[in-house]
């Protein structure tokens, strides 16, 4: 099972993916925000993290540019309720590994879990 960190600023979307992951076996890792997240990944060395884009602050763009440098081999699973084809094509050139659009189920996200661990 992988460890995760989910990085959501919603306390909902958090607590429920949690939830959903936790019960696939997977550790989970929560981050508010991006700038969260860049204090914590390193520390918490997951290898998996999943980014909502649209947060205040620090973007889930500029957050997911900043992870890929300090964690390159961590998979990066994009979750966002922005589901149009440029955004997805833009965020998998920037170096997203996988890309799922909200709402979702468990299934799908444990077998896009499932697929980034290989």
């Amino acid at each position: 099972m992988a460890r995760i960190l989910i990085v959501d600023d919603s306390t909902y979307a958090r607590s429920t993916l949690r939830r959903m992951l936790e019960e696939g076996g997977h550790t989970v890792f929560e981050a508010a925000s991006g700038l969260e997240a860049i204090e914590q990944a390193p520390q918490l060395h997951p290898e998996i993290i999943t980014l909502d884009l649209l947060m205040p602050g620090l973007s889930g763009e500029e957050t997911l540019a900043h992870l890929k440098k300090v964690l390159p081999e961590t998979k990066i699973l994009v979750l966002t309720a922005d589901v149009q084809t440029l955004t997805q094509k833009a965020v998998l050139k920037a170096g997203a590994d996988a890309f799922l659009g909200k709402p979702y189920e468990q299934s799908a996200i444990l077998k896009a879990i499932e697929d980034l661990q290989g």
